[in-house]
């Protein structure tokens, strides 16, 4: 990749194949602006390939015992006091078992952007159901300063809950969620559909229509714990990330590993 004052970029050239040029025969005259996370397949997407590649903001598998964003963005974790395990819910799956333990992803700019539809899909193996963040958005790695919410959480009764924001909090709250047993959580987003709880995928609750008032920056997820307060203790597993709201048979297949 070559980058000139002008801020011009010339990514690739491979053969007859140019990425950043206006044709095979004017190779100086570059494309003015930035592209990121360039592919190639030796076969023709179908629509949905096309689409999960568009929309899907992250996906840890944790199959790996690694903490790689096997999407296209690349947005791999970092984290603290974590471990894996193989009893995971489809293989391998994150351990958090200690007060400071937790993972982030960060530069999630449609999730700081307001109104974005999204939808976060995560397995939960709680060791203990009695409060805890299952999933934190912020501004900041510490979670403490500026915008931040729970996204997704136990209250102190162990029932799973899920928040979003519109100036003030929009809260959906499910059933209780079972120790040592796998769960599947699904939160979705949309202005026009508002907030959405599915549990193994069921449709539990959702919200009216309302504007997402976002953080305005790129956001960070923080994995099991919201770093000040709310430590959640087990296993998480199969976490996905989308800058749109799923549908009922995308929740399906997710839930049934399609």
């Amino acid at each position: 990749m070559r980058k000139d004052s002008s801020y011009y970029i010339r990514v690739y050239h491979f053969s007859n194949l140019i990425f950043g040029g206006r044709g095979l025969n004017s190779e100086n005259s570059y494309f003015d602006g930035c592209l990121d996370s360039i592919s190639y397949v030796n076969r023709a997407k179908n629509a949905a390939e096309i689409l999960r590649d568009a929309t899907l903001v992250a996906f840890l598998s944790f199959d790996s015992s690694t903490l790689i964003d096997s999407g296209p963005l690349k947005i791999n974790g970092i984290g603290t006091n974590y471990a894996f395990t193989s009893a995971g819910r489809v293989s391998k799956a994150l351990t958090l078992s200690t007060s400071n333990s937790y993972v982030q992803i960060s530069g999630l700019r449609r999730l700081g952007t307001s109104g974005w539809p999204y939808s976060i899909s995560i397995w939960v193996n709680p060791t203990s159901a009695t409060g805890g963040t299952i999933v934190h958005l912020s501004k900041t790695t510490s979670g403490a300063s500026g915008w931040a919410i729970p996204m997704i959480g136990f209250t102190s009764s162990g029932r799973i809950a899920i928040n979003s924001w519109n100036g003030q909090s929009v809260s959906l709250t499910g059933p209780i969620i079972p120790v040592k047993k796998w769960t599947h959580i699904v939160a979705t987003y949309s202005p026009t559909n508002g907030q959405r709880l599915y549990v193994n995928n069921a449709l539990i609750g959702s919200s009216t229509a309302f504007t997402f008032s976002a953080g305005g920056a790129p956001m960070i997820i923080t994995l099991g714990s919201s770093i000040q307060t709310g430590q959640f203790y087990g296993s998480l597993d199969e976490f996905y990330v989308y800058a749109r709201e799923l549908t009922q048979s995308e929740i399906s297949d997710l839930y049934n590993n399609v």
